[in-house]
């Protein structure tokens, strides 16, 4: 009996639990999107500032690893119709230097926003 009357107990607070989860869900959206903005920025120069180095140097190991290993594989056939590496060396570097350096308040919001 008194697991029974435990068991409806906990029943009845679950059911209740979901049902506010949509009400509470409304009342977070009606905040100001301006109280947030703000946060989002800390966070786009908190991240910059530990990114862009990161990617500097990351950028800078790659091109010099890059330029050893096109070296020492040159005419080395590759993994494809005939090619030699080298092609394969020099798009790895590329990407290594290009796409964002600088982290947006938007991506930030995007990424851990609401």
């Amino acid at each position: 009996m008194k697991n029974r009357l435990f068991s409806g107990i906990v029943v009845a607070v679950f059911t209740l639990a979901i049902l506010a989860l949509p009400a509470m869900g409304r009342a977070q959206q009606q905040s100001s999107a301006q109280e947030d903005d703000g946060v989002f920025w800390i966070g786009s120069i908190f991240l910059s500032i530990v990114h862009v180095p990161y990617k500097a140097l990351t950028c800078a190991a790659t091109q010099a690893s890059a330029a050893t290993f096109y070296t020492a594989t040159f005419g080395v056939a590759g993994h494809y119709d005939g090619g030699t590496n080298g092609k394969d060396i020099g798009e790895t570097a590329r990407r290594s230097c290009t796409g964002a350096w600088i982290i947006t308040p938007k991506q930030v919001k995007e990424d851990y926003g609401s």
